[in-house]
């Protein structure tokens, strides 16, 4: 099958183990969204002993644009709290790559560890 026929998705993975007891099972998708804060949500106090799933992202495919996606689960839909989150959270990652930058831009004009570290920026 050609490339051209695979549409990519992304999506986020609320992952759980099959033995919430111990954590000694295998783990597994509880939840597949298509937005990170959906994903954390849902994975609320859904892994080993109560504690929250680990979230990681993922890519879903669909063959020829028809049928369902290829995912580890069933893709949920999002709250109206979820979008909420979900723009905090690109807010936060555009921040923290904003905040990176810099800090590579400042390295490149000669600043050292220590000048960052005095301006607050931390390395």
């Amino acid at each position: 099958m050609s490339e051209e026929n695979l549409e990519r998705r992304e999506v986020w993975v609320a992952w759980t183990n099959t033995d919430c007891t111990e954590g000694r099972g295998q783990e597994v998708p509880l939840a597949v969204t298509g937005m990170e804060a959906t994903a954390y949500r849902l994975g609320k106090r859904g892994s080993v002993q109560g504690s929250d799933c680990r979230v990681s992202k993922e890519v879903a495919i669909r063959m020829n644009g028809i049928g369902a996606w290829l995912v580890p689960g069933r893709i949920q839909g999002p709250s109206r709290e979820d979008g909420k989150e979900e723009r905090r959270l690109e807010a936060r990652r555009e921040a923290e790559a904003r905040k990176h930058e810099a800090l590579e831009r400042a390295k490149a004009a000669g600043f050292s560890d220590e000048d960052i570290e005095a301006l607050g920026g931390g390395a």
